[in-house]
């Protein structure tokens, strides 16, 4: 058997991704190419199960969108709704700080009855809920603005000024997926 199908490297290069190391890095370390390394990462995600939270109501979503990352030449934000109550994730979205990509995040949990919507100030959220429903300000947003810094410490593509930056807004919905799935197992 070839060093690089060994499936117990394959689970270690997923635990070493989500601790916030990039796929050069694994690579360099686990002794394999980082482009397998990112093959094993997009068949870890297919495998996962595409079911959400067992939540059958919300007190409170709280919705946000974290600030632009670079993919190539075009800015991608990421949208993510969370139930406050639980702390667990309910949705996300990649792409333009657009009413269409929210629409987008609400329609994966547009089923979930609620007794409002935790948000910031930002206006598109003023089309898509009700103003009896719609909460703003920090004071409801402050698990999700949590979430968002665990995002973006535990995956290397999030950091900040670096250069483990995603190039494939694919790539960088599978990270998400692999690290909200971890997320609402704990």
């Amino acid at each position: 058997m070839r060093r690089g199908m060994d499936s117990a490297l394959k689970v270690q290069a997923q635990k070493l991704y989500l601790e916030g190391l990039g796929l050069r890095a694994i690579g360099r370390i686990l002794g394999v190419h980082h482009k397998t390394v990112s093959r094993w990462l997009v068949q870890a995600a297919g495998q996962l199960p595409v079911d959400q939270p067992n939540t059958k109501a919300c007190s409170l979503i709280e919705v946000d969108e974290l600030a632009p990352l670079s993919l190539k030449k075009s800015k991608c934000w990421i949208w993510v709704a969370i139930d406050s109550t639980v702390g667990k994730v309910l949705g996300f979205v990649c792409g333009s700080r657009s009413i269409k990509n929210a629409r987008e995040l609400f329609k994966q949990f547009r089923d979930l009855p609620t007794m409002g919507y935790g948000t910031d100030f930002l206006k598109t959220y003023e089309h898509l809920i009700p103003a009896a429903l719609h909460h703003q300000g920090k004071t409801f947003t402050t698990q999700i603005e949590s979430l968002n810094c665990r995002l973006r410490h535990y995956l290397a593509r999030l950091h900040r000024r670096m250069l483990c930056y995603s190039k494939s807004k694919r790539i960088l919905q599978i990270s998400l997926k692999l690290i909200i799935h971890k997320l609402n197992s704990a």
